[in-house]
């Protein structure tokens, strides 16, 4: 039990320690200290296991708390979590009915019907976490007008256009004599109906002007309630997975951050590869800068030991990859990630990019665990083909994950090596290292 992989312990973090208090968090706002202590258990548990001996924490929490296409690992926020399952409630009061739950609430606190004007001060514990929460709601709720009699004409409720009107008329909203005015109370037969503290100026007459266009086509329905629709779904129905995202990071996706996860290889590879793409590998360079006391330098080729250093630049990982270039046709030697990337066959098509990310994967993992044997155990390769018969052994071993077409792909390549090897004579000529032409 002391020897969970990277990826059990990313599947065993979100399936049971997130998802423990996930109940109490759908009715009360959690304290900071609570969530804070939560982060590092979970935090300690990701980098560490179940030993108590020290392992260095090599990214952020909050990176890795992002979802996995905006550059995290995709474990849950807790503290996120908390306040968009309270939202949940506030949208389903806001959408109102007829359950006994509604009903006792209403009676309770909202006298006028309306969450929003009810009082947060001397509620219960599950009310204050709801008021305190509520911003959240307005940034994905677009409201419809009806009778008007829940919706606030300034404050935070999208009503008319793709802003609150205190955004879209910041000079008006300054002067305004009630900030939370409803709309059912400014507007009526006779027109618009809003008090000023003074006088407007002309600029401000202006404005007003605009607004008065823009309020010439709503009409009050008075046989009718408001309605309420969710902006950040395409369903326009209130999902907390919806407001997730849109509060970690705006909710903007990053294309390259989606070739990992998608690619078909175990999970522990990928959160490899994952660390490997953000510099958060142990290697000498960054163990340096969270005061390590080892030596910066690769124990093969006394270099300074960088992410790329280790699976390019190193004599071994130079030798891997000449060898790849020679047996699979490529036209140059990668000299880093994006390099490899854009690999082509001599005289053929560049490879795909889910291809070209297993192929790496096989033979970067090769030859991150023989980095691991010669700096911890000092055990080193007697031969510089076993990393080679090594990354194609773990293409093998990860080939049936794939798709029939890239399986026969794989197969195709997997050949084109066994063949280069079984052919392959070593030069007897005694070098320092692996020379380039």
């Amino acid at each position: 039990k002391g020897n969970i992989s990277s990826g059990g312990k990313l599947i065993l973090t979100n399936a049971c320690m997130s998802s423990l208090p996930i109940y109490t968090m759908g009715f009360y706002l959690l304290p900071k200290s609570s969530h804070s202590g939560m982060d590092s258990v979970r935090c300690r548990f990701f980098w560490q296991g179940v030993k108590e001996e020290f392992k260095y924490h090599m990214a952020k929490w909050d990176t890795l708390s992002r979802p996995k296409d905006q550059g995290g690992l995709g474990i849950i926020n807790t503290k996120i979590m908390n306040e968009c399952l309270l939202v949940k409630w506030i949208w389903r009061i806001a959408k109102g009915g007829n359950e006994t739950w509604y009903k006792l609430l209403e009676a309770k606190y909202m006298f006028d019907g309306n969450f929003f004007n009810s009082r947060c001060k001397g509620t219960s514990q599950f009310w204050q976490g709801l008021h305190k929460v509520k911003h959240l709601f307005k940034w994905g709720a677009i409201h419809k007008v009806c009778d008007g009699s829940l919706t606030s004409f300034w404050g935070g409720d999208t009503w008319l256009g793709q802003a609150p009107l205190k955004t879209q008329f910041p000079d008006l909203f300054r002067i305004c004599d009630d900030p939370i005015i409803l709309v059912a109370d400014c507007l009526d037969e006779d027109g618009c109906c809003v008090n000023f503290r003074r006088s407007l100026s002309r600029r401000e007459h202006e404005s007003w002007g605009e607004l008065m266009t823009s309020l010439e086509n709503v009409a009050l329905d008075q046989n009718s309630r408001d309605e309420v629709y969710w902006a950040l779904d395409s369903s326009k129905s209130f999902t907390t997975k919806s407001l997730y995202r849109f509060v970690t990071n705006r909710g903007v996706s990053i294309p390259e951050a989606e070739n990992v996860w998608k690619a078909k290889l175990p999970l522990k590879i990928k959160i490899f590869l994952w660390q490997l793409k953000h510099n958060k590998l142990q290697v000498a360079t960054s163990l340096k800068r969270r005061g390590w006391k080892g030596s910066v330098y690769c124990c093969l080729c006394g270099k300074v030991e960088t992410n790329n250093h280790v699976f390019f630049g190193c004599s071994i990982s130079r030798f891997a990859w000449c060898c790849l270039r020679d047996a699979f046709g490529w036209a140059r030697c990668p000299t880093d990630l994006n390099d490899l990337m854009g690999v082509s066959v001599a005289g053929g098509p560049r490879l795909t990019n889910h291809l070209t990310t297993f192929i790496f994967a096989g033979f970067a993992w090769a030859i991150w665990r023989s980095r691991n044997k010669m700096a911890m155990e000092q055990c080193f390769p007697g031969n510089p083909l076993e990393v080679i018969h090594s990354g194609f052994a773990f293409m093998q071993k990860w080939r049936p994950l794939l798709g029939g077409a890239d399986q026969v792909a794989i197969a195709s390549l997997g050949e084109k090596l066994k063949s280069w090897l079984h052919n392959f004579v070593p030069n007897n000529v005694e070098v320092s290292d692996i020379v380039e032409f």
